[in-house]
């Protein structure tokens, strides 16, 4: 039994060798191909950037050969002031706001003593309409 194991795995060994040796030279050749063609496209490309710099060339030479108007400064345009009203509508919304924001935080106690009514005379208004006579 010893006797063809070793031929089988220097058979085995082989042909293992010989297969990445295979597939290595596929890898190589697919790898030339592609330079190949990656050369081609770099040519093809420098052929065009070689014209485009002959056209650029040529229109740079037209471009200084034309006559121009001399350099001058731009003008400076006037200086606009912003318009005002939209300070004013702001400053008259705030002013709104405050005053509605005091109303709300005012309590209803202080509001029934500035209209002139006292409590006494909260606790008649409540009679009267209940139905008793007015006090004299």
């Amino acid at each position: 039994m010893r006797r063809w194991l070793i031929p089988a795995a220097l058979v085995l060994l082989v042909a293992l060798g010989a297969w990445a040796g295979y597939w290595g030279y596929a890898r190589l050749q697919a790898l030339e191909a592609r330079l190949v063609a990656l050369e081609n496209r770099l040519s093809t490309q420098e052929e065009a950037l070689k014209a485009l710099g002959e056209r650029v060339g040529k229109l740079e030479g037209e471009v200084f050969q034309a006559p121009a108007p001399p350099l001058a400064l731009p003008e400076t345009p006037a200086p606009s002031q912003p318009p005002a009203w939209p300070y004013a509508v702001g400053v008259v919304v705030v002013l709104l706001l405050l005053y509605l924001l005091l109303r709300l935080v005012q309590r209803p106690g202080e509001r029934s003593v500035r209209e002139g009514a006292t409590p006494s005379g909260l606790e008649e208004a409540r009679m009267e309409d209940e139905g008793a006579p007015p006090r004299g």
